[in-house]
């Protein structure tokens, strides 16, 4: 791993468990071992830091999506290790640190955040589509509404002020809104896969 990788990989780091107003590029310096100069010499300033490890954030992102699809054995097999993985204190980290880009560092918020949907609309338009091969998802379907009202939904439940970790964990809110909506736009044999999973997870 090179230089630039390694402190893209603490800074993301610091980010995530500090907050990216509380940390500094001497923090930054301090946790890889080097100079502020050094620093300096890859990254113009804080925010162009920011932007490059939120960049590396989403590259990672898009291999663990991409193995998670390889280990799957269909769409809904991909759906239920999706809620098998949720994990509150990953989402916590994530909620915090966008939630205070987004007060903080607005522009670069927009900037991400546009991306973001950008991409995960097109794999949840990826996802319908390979559905739909498989016999699990509807053919009469608008996969371009599906997609938006499926984004919009997981942004509702990562929503703090709606639903709190203390009343809802992340799993429960997946399963219920997520797997639930997906069983309403599913065929008789994917919501015949879909109950069977539910009855095991709720046993």
């Amino acid at each position: 791993m090179d230089l630039k990788t390694t402190i893209l990989e603490n800074s993301l780091e610091l980010f995530l468990q500090r907050g990216c107003k509380a940390v500094t590029m001497d923090d930054v310096a301090r946790e890889n071992g080097i100079s502020k100069r050094t620093l300096y010499e890859h990254f113009s300033d804080k925010s162009d830091l920011l932007e490059q490890s939120i960049g590396y954030l989403h590259c990672h992102m898009m291999q663990y999506a991409g193995k998670m699809e390889e280990d799957s054995a269909d769409i809904l097999d991909l759906l239920f290790k999706l809620h098998d993985t949720q994990s509150d204190v990953i989402i916590n980290l994530k909620r915090n640190f966008f939630q205070e880009l987004k007060r903080y560092y607005f522009p670069l918020y927009k900037k991400v955040y546009d991306k973001f949907m950008e991409y995960h609309e097109k794999k949840i338009k990826e996802y319908l589509t390979r559905g739909q091969k498989e016999g699990y998802v509807k053919e009469d379907i608008n996969k371009e509404l599906i997609s938006k009202i499926i984004i919009e939904i997981s942004n509702m439940i990562e929503n703090s002020e709606i639903f709190t970790n203390k009343e809802h964990s992340r799993k429960d809110l997946f399963r219920d809104v997520i797997i639930m909506y997906f069983r309403g736009i599913s065929t008789m044999k994917g919501i015949e896969t879909i109950d069977n999973y539910l009855d095991k997870t709720n046993k």
